[in-house]
C-alpha cells in the first residue's frame, strides 16, 4: 500500500520557461506562461508491507517481527506557487523515477475528462509541461539559484502538471489549526459541538468523494491525510465546507488494472472479473476508515474544543491496535479501550 507524505517550505519569485508534452487531451501551455514565485514544499511517499501475506509468525509487539513494516522515499515531487495567465495555480514537479507517477495522474485525468459530466470532488488539473534542454544551460541555472537560492534547479526531462490553485488545507493538518472560541463558552461545550459537527461533515463528504470516484472506475490507492484538501479549517463552517481528492500518482483505473492487483482480487474471493474492481475499491474504504480514525483521534482526544491540547496520533499505533491486539474488534475490545 502506498500513503502521501507532505512537506511545505518557501522560497522566492521567478519566471520560469516550460515546454508542452503533447500526451493528453488536456491544455497545453505556450513557453514562458508561468512565473514561479515559491516553491511551497514537497510529496513523497511511504510503503507499507503486510508481511502476513509473505507467512510466516509475527508478533506485532516484538519489534524485531512487526506484522507490518513503512518505509519512506525521499521527496518525489516538488510543489509550487506559480501564476498563469494572471491567476494563481499550482505546480507540481515529478523529479526523476518519479515521472511515472506523473505520467500515471495524467492518465487518471484524462480518463474523467473523457467521460464528460460535472467536475466532481477532486483537485482541478489545467495541464502539463514537460523540462526542455535549455534547463541545463549555465545562464538558466545560475538565474534560479539567484532567485530561488533554497531550490535546487529542475533537471530536462521531467514532468510538470498544473492544478487550479485550491489551497493547501489538508485533512491531516485540521487537527492543529487554530480555532476562534467564542467568549461566552466557558466550559469549551459549544466548540467541542462545532468539532464534531465538522468532523462528520469531513466524513460524509470523504466518503462521497470515494463513491463518486469508484463510481468512475478509479482506484486512488493511496488515500491519506494529505490526499484529502479542504477549503476551510473552521470548525463552525461545516456548513459551508467542501472537500476533494488529490494525488492521483497511484491510482489505477478499472480498465488497466495491474495484473499483480486483479491476482490478488482473484485469491481473495473474486470468482470472475466483473468482482475484480469492487474488491479493490475495497482497500480504498480500508485506508479511508484509518484515515477518519486517526483524524477523530487527534482531533477530539482530550481536545475539549481547545486544539491546543489535541493529541498527535500515529497511524502504525491505530493500526497496530485495531489489527493486532484487538483482531478489527472496533465494537467490543477496541472500543471499550478508546471509551
Amino acid at each position: 500500500a502506498f500513503s502521501w507524505i507532505a512537506s511545505m517550505g518557501r522560497a522566492a519569485s521567478f519566471v520560469m520557461v516550460l515546454c508542452s508534452l503533447p500526451t493528453s487531451a488536456l491544455e497545453l501551455f505556450s513557453p514562458s506562461d508561468f512565473a514561479i514565485k515559491r516553491q511551497i514544499g514537497q510529496l513523497g511517499f511511504a510503503t507499507e508491507t503486510e508481511w502476513s501475506y509473505f507467512g510466516g509468525v509475527r508478533n506485532p509487539l516484538n519489534p524485531d517481527t512487526p506484522a507490518r513494516t513503512v518505509e519512506a522515499s525521499d521527496g518525489a515531487v516538488r510543489l509550487f506557487d506559480a501564476e498563469l495567465y494572471g491567476r494563481r495555480v499550482l505546480l507540481k514537479e515529478y523529479l526523476g523515477d518519479a515521472n511515472e507517477i506523473g505520467r500515471n495522474e495524467l492518465a487518471v485525468y484524462r480518463h474523467l475528462r473523457q467521460l464528460g459530466g460535472e467536475p466532481g470532488p477532486v483537485s482541478t488539473m489545467a495541464g502539463h509541461m514537460c523540462a526542455d534542454e535549455g534547463f541545463e544551460s549555465a545562464d538558466f541555472i545560475a538565474l534560479w539559484k539567484q532567485n530561488l537560492p533554497q531550490t535546487a534547479p529542475p533537471r530536462a526531462g521531467n514532468l510538470w502538471t498544473v492544478f487550479e490553485w485550491e489551497g493547501l488545507l489538508t485533512v491531516s493538518n485540521f487537527p492543529k489549526a487554530p480555532q476562534q472560541r467564542p467568549f461566552w463558552d466557558f466550559n469549551g461545550r459549544a466548540a467541542l459541538s462545532e468539532r464534531r459537527r465538522f468532523l462528520k461533515t469531513v466524513a460524509k463528504q470523504s466518503v462521497g468523494a470515494v463513491a463518486w470516484m469508484h463510481g468512475r472506475g478509479v482506484l486512488h490507492r493511496s488515500l491519506g491525510g494529505s490526499s484529502l484538501l479542504l477549503n476551510t479549517y473552521e470548525q463552525g463552517a461545516a456548513s459551508r465546507l467542501g472537500l476533494k481528492v488529490t494525488d492521483f500518482g497511484f491510482a489505477a483505473l478499472a480498465a488497466a488494472l495491474p495484473e499483480e492487483e486483479v491476482a490478488k482480487a482473484l485469491r481473495r474471493g473474486a470468482s470472475s472479473p466483473l468482482q475484480v474492481f469492487p474488491l479493490l475499491a475495497l482497500n480504498d474504504l480500508h485506508q479511508l476508515g484509518y484515515l477518519l480514525l486517526e483524524l477523530v483521534f487527534a482531533s477530539l482526544a482530550d481536545a475539549a474544543g481547545d486544539v491546543r491540547r489535541a493529541q498527535s496520533v500515529e497511524l502504525q499505533a491505530l493500526k497496530r491496535l485495531v489489527e493486532d491486539v484487538f483482531e478489527d474488534d472496533l465494537q467490543g475490545g477496541f472500543r471499550e479501550y478508546c471509551p
